[in-house]
């Protein structure tokens, strides 16, 4: 007889034994589970090489080498974040004047227990060790092997070497069986590039600075009196009750917060919010990365020198400690400003990541919002928004500063010091040094983006205005939606950030002093190992900005929540277009966009006047 047109021959026992392996294997490939296994696919794409500057493949990742991954879980009910912000906005409704518990968040968005598990158990049969989910339940932690991470996501992962480093990361996208489909939006941790860098830039002053030998070089004044009074240019350094008073939260004869809102020490006893006080009722974090031990004793001699009130710190790691001190201008910068304009604040926390990679940054960012212990933290750190989105950790974040918000926690950003380009490959304070994109995480709608300005001030200290920082950033998000705060009219007829008509997120939100670009218009002086240091760029502006709110806050009891809703009720779109309760900056550019009356790509809203602010924010969004 034929069999599928083959003749049947007689088996003997070495072919019986063939066919039967043969069947075997047969029904292997084809069995329903083998072919049950299909694949859905994640956030987490092809990592984009061909962007990463001196490149070279070296081979396939050795199997053996440890990594670790954090898995991202899908949070229920997405769409409902703003409306939920809304609400808690609105008179009469129930949650007004509220913001949510990390267990009521859970409740209502975190992934269930049920999802929680399966991911766990996934991991664990895959071969996965340690595995953890965070308390807020939007991601699973695991360690395993490069063999272990490429079976379980369906992967292959590179090494690389860029600049004299090795590196590894995924050359195909990261997937999850079906069955974790809907669960699962991405997976981090495949890849130890790092791309996100800090927003600093080193100044000097310009009395004595040379330039090819042609002597000091003159500020740069774009208007002439009585349009603009002629400033102090003796003022290029700036300690914290300089910054005080330059935005208002303190007079030149005392050089000290305003009368405070606060009856006695306790903060419990809250009676008038009209009054401005210091931020000692508040609470800040820091996302930062590496060994902070300097960075703490830092702190303490910039107390000292400039006679302010000593803040309780507390350093949290969010994975393996790091013995890493390259960033501790960085994190000093961000420390001694933030609490220096606040003037005092309750407690100061420090979230540590083991690097500078988008997973392992994630980490510390999560730590921050599952905690719930601070009304704001800042990052002083960003990368060209088209990394985070291909490797999945843009949607996972999203996840955490939409949680922040919801708990009544305001991030804030560095918008970048390129321009209207993203931070690439290219030095700090360089406009279009880069792409044309936005930096994240400023372009995270639930993030407050700071740009950068140039701030000059009479002798006393005293504002007098403000120009864009040609390197500020900022720009229309390639990514990420707008929110509905930037759709606000004011006494207009256009929403205040036009871009919302095409649903495009606007950055940055607003700026404040970023020190000048080589040399000193408005740096900060700030000390780096024991020793004075003039230190600038957006990575200054933003922690200013946290420190100004970590104020308002206190004045406000820590009752307002997230900032964004709020402070776009203080400017107006089209046809008035202005900004009149913040300082609004409307001379210079950044490359592509320019300062404006109003809102614009380059200064947001303006810079905060913190005494007109605090007392002019509102507490409800109009419906």
């Amino acid at each position: 007889m034929q069999i599928s047109g083959f003749q049947a021959k007689k088996l003997t026992p070495k072919l019986r034994l063939g066919a039967f392996v043969g069947w075997l294997l047969l029904a292997a490939f084809t069995s329903p589970n083998a072919l049950a296994q299909t694949w859905a696919s994640t956030a987490t794409k092809a990592y984009p090489v061909q962007y990463l500057k001196n490149a070279t493949a070296i081979g396939s990742l050795a199997p053996s080498t440890a990594m670790h991954v954090v898995v991202g879980l899908q949070e229920q009910n997405a769409n409902q974040v703003q409306p939920t912000l809304r609400a808690m906005l609105t008179p009469g409704n129930s949650l007004y004047g509220t913001s949510l518990t990390v267990e009521q968040f859970v409740t209502k968005f975190g992934a269930t227990t049920a999802q929680v598990n399966a991911v766990k158990s996934f991991l664990s049969d895959a071969g996965f060790t340690n595995v953890t989910a965070a308390d807020n339940q939007l991601l699973v932690e695991a360690d395993g092997t490069a063999a272990v991470v490429q079976s379980a996501f369906n992967t292959t992962l590179e090494e690389y070497s860029i600049n004299g480093a090795t590196v590894y990361l995924n050359s195909a996208p990261a997937q999850v069986p079906t069955s974790l489909s809907g669960i699962v939006v991405a997976v981090l941790g495949l890849n130890n590039v790092v791309g996100l860098h800090s927003d600093l830039t080193k100044l000097t002053l310009s009395t004595g600075a040379t330039k090819q030998g042609q002597g000091p070089r003159p500020l740069t004044d774009p208007c002439t009196p009585p349009d603009c009074p002629v400033p102090a240019a003796a003022n290029e350094s700036y300690g914290p009750q300089d910054y005080q008073i330059a935005y208002d939260a303190a007079s030149p004869a005392a050089a000290a917060a305003v009368t405070p809102a606060w009856a006695t020490d306790s903060c419990s006893s809250f009676t008038a919010p009209q009054l401005l006080s210091t931020g000692k009722c508040t609470a800040i974090g820091i996302i930062a990365e590496g060994d902070l031990t300097q960075v703490v004793k830092d702190l303490v001699t910039y107390e000292k020198t400039y006679a302010l009130p000593a803040v309780p710190v507390t350093v949290v790691n969010a994975g393996i400690a790091s013995p890493d001190t390259s960033g501790e201008d960085e994190w000093d910068l961000d420390s001694q400003t933030s609490t220096g304009i606040a003037n005092q604040v309750s407690h100061l926390y420090f979230y540590v990541a083991t690097s500078m990679t988008d997973s392992d940054l994630g980490l510390a960012i999560n730590k921050a919002v599952s905690s719930n212990q601070v009304k704001a933290f800042n990052m002083s750190f960003g990368e060209c928004e088209f990394f985070p989105y291909l490797d999945g950790s843009m949607v996972l974040d999203d996840e955490m500063f939409g949680e922040a918000a919801l708990q009544g926690i305001t991030p804030f950003a560095s918008a970048d010091d390129n321009g209207s380009a993203c931070p690439s490959e290219g030095p700090n304070g360089v406009p279009l040094d880069g792409p044309p994109d936005t930096s994240y995480p400023a372009s995270s709608p639930y993030v407050i983006a700071v740009g950068g300005t140039n701030l000059f001030t009479n002798a006393n200290f005293t504002y007098d205005y403000e120009i864009a920082w040609e390197a500020s950033g900022g720009g229309i998000s390639l990514f990420e939606n707008s929110p509905f705060w930037q759709a606000y009219t004011g006494s207009g007829t256009e929403p205040i950030v036009l871009s919302t008509e095409n649903g495009s997120r606007g950055v940055p939100d607003v700026a404040m002093c970023a020190g000048g670009t080589e040399l000193s218009i408005c740096a900060a002086n700030i000390i780096v190992d024991g020793s004075a240091e003039l230190v600038g760029g957006t990575s200054l502006s933003s922690p200013l900005s946290m420190g100004s709110w970590a104020r308002i806050e206190s004045s406000h009891g820590n009752k307002l929540g997230f900032a964004g809703p709020l402070i776009y009720q203080l400017a107006n779109g089209a046809p008035t277009l202005t900004s009149p309760d913040f300082n609004d900056v409307i001379l210079g550019g950044n490359g592509l966009f320019t300062a404006l009356p109003g809102y614009d790509y380059v200064t947001g809203l303006g810079s905060w006047d913190i005494k007109v602010v605090n007392k002019l924010i509102p507490t409800t969004y109009p419906q």
